[in-house]
């Protein structure tokens, strides 16, 4: 059972901060919250603490470092097989996300390879984890938006 995690206003303040620049610093941040740098410290360790900061960490342009292909496979698997696919499923490193979905499919899966070809094996893979029935695959043409800060 999860506990309740208070979070105020000046802590909303810090992560919106941390959204925007996860390098800033404790000063900067003191100095755009009126606050002290150890308040600010003691109040990010906190967040980290309670897992409501999960990882501070740079986000890379894929396109840039060769991953040109980002596709979305839809998984169906045999329902008494399904927690040891997904099992399967988080162990393959092309495999950036798994979401546990409603509808047809029991998951959906976010890749992202450096050609159509690695884009192949990979489904050639999920394909024969036992349990996989079926996949249904979605090439991503062009992406329009792609954000990772909560709008808090």
């Amino acid at each position: 059972m999860r506990r309740k995690i208070n979070i105020d206003n000046k802590d909303l303040k810090i992560l919106s901060i941390l959204q925007e620049d996860g390098r800033a610093p404790y000063s900067e941040i003191a100095r755009k919250m009126g606050m002290s740098e150890a308040a600010v410290y003691s109040r990010i360790q906190k967040l980290i603490k309670n897992h409501v900061i999960k990882k501070i960490q740079a986000i890379l342009d894929p396109e840039k470092l060769g991953y040109k292909v980002t596709a979305f496979i839809s998984v169906t698997a045999q329902p008494a097989k399904y927690n040891k696919v997904l099992e399967a499923l988080s162990k393959l490193s092309e495999i950036l996300e798994i979401h546990d979905v409603t509808g047809q499919h029991y998951c959906l899966v976010k890749v992202r390879t450096r050609d159509k070809e690695d884009l192949a094996k990979i489904l050639d893979r999920i394909g024969t984890l036992d349990g996989v029935t079926s996949t249904e695959t979605k090439i991503v043409l062009r992406t329009i938006k792609e954000n990772y800060d909560l709008p808090i």
